[in-house]
């Protein structure tokens, strides 16, 4: 044993710890440790009962996710589950804290619960593109029925354990201590002689037709739809169809299948990504300040402001329309119920429209600040390149929760972790972009590729609106056309200029479609026009632009215009990695499917790489080296790849 499962005794009964730094992972060593730990209990006369409970923070948080990559090594979590569920004495869980995946499910097998009514509980494996494991969806219908159980896999999210929904779940809740409470329940359970066991729980399966109405229901909202979500409703209909021990062995079948899926390969790397993006080389360096006050410099920052109220700042903005604008999206948020006017109020009163002395400035003016605040540039959409120390917030910042931090050699080891601890604080993802090497920053580097790539592809006679098609195909949300018309495209025009040097490519000559746009006045959604026509309905193609007259297959020949555009990211990636201007190749990922709408089903473009192969990559951009851009060129880093059998991220992905 490893010393991972703490055990204590009293008056008969066995209280098992799981104590394992981070968070009670429930790795091989901590499973072995609790598999002994049962199994030593089980054969003490001394021992009548057992509670599991978790040291520290919480209960636990479910299996580590590198571990899915490789071998499942034994005991896994269905063992462990049955190993509980048929323990000869009674099994009762104290749960505090998270109790999340795995942990969820060792829950669910033990003979009774116990909660604090702060504990937190979810079922996230479909965030991950995977279906619970260790009996959870036949566990969970039989305890809660169908449509609680299918709320709670479908949505993933975390759920206390005072929701009313999960009632019938616990034996009690207290706010206090759960351990106590569940070591008097075991103790009474003990003396009884008799006690329940999830698998012959019959309350959830009660009523045979609501079970199937509430099936059916979720069964035509997921019509059409593939994936993990249309898999986890088949287990938890097994619930119903099936015998206790064939539903574990049909859930089984599914978790393996969606395991070794590649969109839950992608998924778990990008889960993976967001989190290992935190890290900095600063963090090492300097030590963080506090900056609970916040100033705003600059017109149209009221999402900004709305992020930083929500994160507990108080924000001082210099804009006359900063405080009726944040008051006006309050009010629709409380409309639509996501906050109430406590809430609200509470926000409201720490945005302030005098002057006063503040931490940080956010500054989108531009002109330096005077005093003893730290004043950091705020990216308006030109980048940053040249800033000591910047920050880009990806817009709108309460939605898609991604910054890019740009660091000089020059800056402050202390400034940058303090910049990315407000970050942290107010929930947004932080990646590091070095300057000078990153120009004008990572996200406009990578998405300036995919412009520049469709405006040449449009040059050569290709619609735009077929372009956007093939990026959303791809997997993105929206294509590049869409997406600068929305931003407005005088502002692209200035950036591309930036993108297209720092890339190597030529300035744009006379026949650039963005140009002629603009000199048509058609310069956005804002206007109406742009280069697609903005009704009230939705956009359209512009009347005004002439029809394409050539097919795809006639420009790129076997190509596909995805793949030509897929190809120009993976150029403009490589570039930036080389350069230095990113820590790691992940790290672009993120911003991709945070930033730019990149299906995380495909974990982003560089996963999205490695998963198609690396050589098929190569094999594309040889096929358009002769295009007038440089978007195509062949990088000696990618030749690397090819002649190594590596990909972005390891040997696994070069196909």
């Amino acid at each position: 044993m490893t010393g991972q499962v703490r055990q204590a005794i009293q008056d008969g009964v066995a209280v098992l710890r799981l104590d394992r730094p981070v968070a009670n992972a429930l790795a091989a060593d901590l499973r072995a440790d609790l598999a002994d730990a049962l199994t030593a209990a089980a054969a003490s006369e001394e021992i009548h009962a057992v509670v599991l409970a978790g040291a520290g923070a919480g209960f636990s948080s479910g299996v580590d996710l590198t571990e899915y990559d490789g071998r499942l090594v034994e005991p896994w979590i269905d063992g462990l589950c049955h190993l509980i569920e048929e323990f000869p004495k009674p099994v009762v869980v104290a749960l505090h804290g998270a109790t999340f995946g795995a942990g969820l499910a060792l829950a669910l097998a033990a003979h009774a619960r116990v909660a604090q009514n702060e504990a937190r509980l979810a079922s996230p494996e479909i965030s991950l593109g995977m279906v619970p494991g260790g009996g959870v969806t036949q566990r969970l219908p039989r305890l809660l029925g169908a449509q609680i159980a299918l709320e709670l896999m479908l949505a993933g999210q975390t759920v206390r354990a005072s929701d009313p929904r999960l009632r019938r779940l616990f034996s009690q809740i207290t706010p206090d201590d759960p351990v106590p409470v569940a070591v008097d329940l075991a103790q009474r359970l003990a003396d009884q002689g008799q006690w329940s066991r999830s698998c012959e729980t019959m309350r959830g399966l009660s009523d045979p037709a609501g079970f199937q109405r509430s099936i059916a229901a979720v069964a035509a909202r997921l019509k059409g739809q593939g994936g993990a979500a249309i898999d986890i409703l088949r287990a938890v209909e097994a619930a119903q169809l099936l015998p206790f021990e064939q539903g574990l062995a049909f859930e089984a079948a599914l978790f393996e299948d969606r395991l070794r899926s590649p969109e839950a390969q992608a998924q778990r790397h990008i889960y993976a990504a967001e989190r290992r993006a935190a890290g900095m080389p600063e963090q090492a360096q300097g030590a963080a300040r506090e900056m609970a006050q916040v100033g705003l410099l600059g017109a149209g920052l009221g999402d900004i402001a709305l992020l930083l109220l929500e994160g507990g700042k108080t924000v001082r903005g210099d804009a006359p329309d900063l405080s009726a604008n944040v008051a006006r999206a309050l009010e629709a948020m409380m409309t639509q119920g996501k906050i109430d006017a406590t809430t609200s109020a509470a926000r409201l009163a720490r945005l302030q429209a005098e002057a006063g002395a503040v931490d940080l400035v956010l500054n989108a003016r531009g002109s330096e600040v005077e005093g003893t605040a730290l004043d950091v540039p705020l990216d308006t959409g030109r980048g940053l390149a040249g800033a000591r120390l910047g920050l880009r917030l990806y817009r709108p910042a309460q939605n898609l929760r991604l910054a890019e931090i740009a660091v000089s050699e020059a800056a402050d080891p202390s400034d940058v972790v303090s910049l990315a601890r407000v970050c942290s604080g107010v929930g947004v993802t932080a990646v590091r972009a070095a300057q000078p090497a990153a120009g004008p920053g990572l996200g406009h580097v990578m998405m300036g590729a995919v412009c520049l790539a469709g405006l040449e592809m449009v040059r050569l006679g290709i619609s735009p609106q077929r372009v956007d098609q093939a990026a959303q195909r791809l997997g993105f949300r929206a294509g590049p056309f869409l997406m600068m018309d929305v931003e407005g495209l005088p502002v692209v025009a200035a950036r591309l200029r930036a993108v297209a040097a720092w890339l190597g490519c030529p300035a744009p000559g006379a026949d650039d479609p963005l140009a002629e746009r603009l000199a048509k006045g058609a310069v956005g959604r804002a206007v109406g026009r742009g280069f697609y026509d903005h009704p009230s309905e939705g956009p359209r193609p512009p009347k005004g632009m002439a029809a394409p007259a050539r097919d795809p297959a006639e420009v790129l020949g076997s190509v596909p215009l995805r793949h030509a555009l897929h190809a120009a990211l993976v150029g403009a990636a490589m570039q930036l990695l080389m350069r230095g201007a990113v820590q790691r190749a992940s790290d672009l990922d993120v911003v991709m499917v945070r930033g730019y709408g990149y299906e995380r089903s495909r974990g982003g473009p560089l996963c999205a790489a490695d998963q198609r192969g690396m050589l098929s990559v190569l094999q594309d951009i040889k096929s358009l080296s002769t295009m007038a851009l440089p978007l195509w060129q062949v990088q000696p880093m990618l030749l690397e790849m090819v002649k190594n059998g590596e990909g972005f991220f390891g040997r696994r992905a070069v196909g």
